[in-house]
């Protein structure tokens, strides 16, 4: 895996020891409006950063934010104690932060197998493996992408795209991964499996930052929870939200979302 200096001194700020991912006083803006206030999380192997809240929060900019995808309008970005703020996104994915998209982020006329190794070749070549051995233990964790390698991948069910989306970014061996909303428009069994495995691999080391519009059935070691609203932190502790907390941090009352 690889592994930039941990004390390496970028713009005279000392990033944190064992940070694999930062995000320093980011802020977002989209023209005159300020889509994110400043935000800053420290990732580290087999940590879990989840970020929570209504739609229009800010939760999607700053995870495109962190993957490249959007310009910050202010603060900086850090893989492995070297600043990215202005490195684009297939760069970033190279040096071990891959973002599932929104959506599922699939590539429609092509092939599940097609959509695979597009994961497959993001990769930097000396994290990269090869491809076959690389499958199978994707296999292992979805089998169903077993049974649909030459489908058409418009043709999956909701629940199968999402997990076609997951495997795409753990082929680009990533020591960080990003997910957005990966529970949004899934039937419950669904949902169940792709958090099964989220879970597994959080467990195995993989260090991810989640982004939900509710609470995950997602168990973590060691685990932030943000909550935004309105591009603003309402919350920011070491343990989730119950419910009616969340509920009220939503709407200024409790009661169920």
């Amino acid at each position: 895996m690889t592994r930039f200096a941990a004390t390496e001194k970028v713009g005279g700020v000392r990033s944190s020891p064992a940070a694999l991912l930062e995000a320093q006083d980011v802020a977002i803006q989209y023209g005159g409006i300020r889509a994110l206030e400043p935000l800053s999380i420290s990732v580290a192997e087999g940590t879990l950063t989840l970020i929570l809240g209504p739609n229009g929060a800010g939760k999607t900019s700053f995870l495109k934010a962190l993957a490249g995808a959007v310009l910050v309008r202010s603060g900086r970005v850090l893989i492995g104690g070297r600043d990215v703020t202005v490195i684009p996104a297939h760069q970033r994915v190279k040096l071990g932060v891959s973002l599932v998209p929104e959506g599922r982020g699939r590539l429609p006329s092509l092939s599940v197998d097609d959509n695979l190794q597009i994961g497959w070749h993001a990769a930097a070549r000396d994290r990269r493996g090869d491809y076959n051995q690389e499958v199978e233990k994707i296999f292992e964790l979805f089998p169903v992408l077993r049974e649909r390698l030459v489908q058409d991948c418009s043709t999956l069910s909701g629940g199968e795209m999402q997990m076609l989306a997951i495997a795409r970014g753990l082929l680009a061996k990533p020591s960080v991964l990003l997910l957005d909303e990966p529970s949004l428009g899934l039937a419950p069994l669904a949902v169940t499996r792709v958090y099964e495995v989220l879970s597994r691999l959080n467990a195995e080391g993989l260090a991810m930052v989640l982004v939900e519009q509710k609470a995950v059935p997602l168990p973590a070691r060691r685990e932030t929870t943000i909550v935004l609203q309105n591009g603003k932190v309402r919350y920011r502790e070491v343990s989730r939200p119950t419910p009616a907390q969340l509920a009220e941090l939503y709407l200024g009352e409790a009661g169920k979302l």
